[in-house]
């Protein structure tokens, strides 16, 4: 294990990587948050992008009220890294029964602009919906001066940047093949296909069928991609999955009653047998290693580049690069981190 450790340190190919590569392997053995809040310092908020950021709603908070519009999980993310700096005074939302951002006052938008004043400044966090958030912010009266949008600097920062952000990929091929494996609702398909400027093709696998119904949605006006409405797995074979409908659903190989459903799941090699695919992909909650052992010959002779999840399971840290390593040792490794949390970190390996 020892010397599995040291090769694959020794493969990482900057100074953050190996930042990253230390604490997630610290945090994975001893399951401290004090090494998981250290890489996230590293990662993420020392981040130009995210101190500039902080910088404004310090200086906003010195001349106005602030309040967030938006309860949900990208609301309370924020309030948690901005609370010492801001004094947040409440929160707006469009659905407020039942929500909380710690012990912030909850109104509808409404009930905000019944005693809105100019002291007051909304900070949108939302990327979804942020288009919508300001739309209603201007309608209610709300100046465009007092709305600011921490969605956008956010999204940009964590599930906006993934998998394609890495300067080691270098400019994408215009032929570019690429395989999103779990596809969710399409949007990293969509993100490959602004990256390559309109050009490259996708193939989004993805097996939960609620989930495809969104794929289908966003990516209505795409013609160079498709959905492949099965999941991966280390050989073509059928399994379970836990259909969700959201980014966590998951396959196993069990078998059993409840929310378990018959899923058709199919191995990298036989799927791409014939496909020059250039550039896979993989969050699949858990199932990276068996689909990594799925694509065991393409790795070996064709080496895409690789971003994989590597997360989901303690272990992944060691497991993940080792197994990829083993189909082909000239990978140079990388590793980045796109969120608050624990989730989200991403193993890149380029030829």
């Amino acid at each position: 294990m020892i010397e599995a450790l040291r090769d694959i340190y020794s493969r990482l190919g900057d100074a953050l990587s190996r930042t990253i590569f230390i604490d997630r392997l610290d945090y994975s053995i001893t399951g401290e948050n004090s090494r998981l809040e250290k890489m996230i310092d590293g990662a993420v908020r020392s981040r130009k992008e995210w101190k500039d950021f902080c910088g404004l709603l310090e200086d906003k908070a010195r001349q106005y009220d602030l309040y967030l519009f938006g309860a949900g999980i990208w609301g309370r993310t924020l309030h948690q890294e901005t609370k010492e700096r801001t004094g947040w005074k409440g929160v707006i939302d469009n659905q407020p029964a039942g929500k909380a951002v710690s012990s912030l006052p909850v109104f509808t938008l409404e009930q905000f602009m019944e005693q809105y004043d100019d002291r007051a400044v909304v900070v949108i966090s939302s990327y979804k919906n942020g288009e919508e958030m300001s739309a209603q912010l201007t309608a209610a009266g709300v100046p465009a001066s007092r709305i600011v949008d921490g969605g956008k600097v956010i999204y940009d920062l964590t599930e906006g940047a993934a998998y394609f952000d890495l300067e080691a990929l270098g400019p994408p091929d215009p032929e570019e093949i690429f395989a999103d494996a779990g596809g969710f609702d399409g949007k990293t398909t969509e993100r490959f296909l602004h990256w390559c400027g309109g050009n490259g093709y996708s193939y989004c696998f993805e097996a939960d069928r609620a989930n495809i119904d969104s794929i289908r949605k966003n990516l209505a006006g795409y013609g160079n991609c498709e959905i492949v409405p099965k999941a991966l797995w280390s050989e073509t074979t059928v399994l379970s999955m836990n259909m969700k409908g959201s980014c966590g659903s998951s396959i196993t190989a069990e078998t059993g009653d409840g929310d378990l459903q018959a899923v058709e799941a199919v191995a990298l090699d036989d799927f791409y047998k014939d496909i020059p695919v250039t550039f896979l992909k993989m969050d699949i909650e858990g199932a990276e290693l068996a689909a990594i052992r799925g694509a065991r010959q393409i790795i070996s002779k064709r080496h895409p580049k690789l971003a994989i999840s590597i997360y989901h399971k303690p272990e992944d840290i060691v497991t993940l690069p080792r197994q990829i390593l083993e189909y082909y040792p000239g990978y140079r490794l990388y590793l980045r981190h796109y969120s608050f949390g624990w989730y989200d970190t991403v193993l890149y390996a380029v030829p």
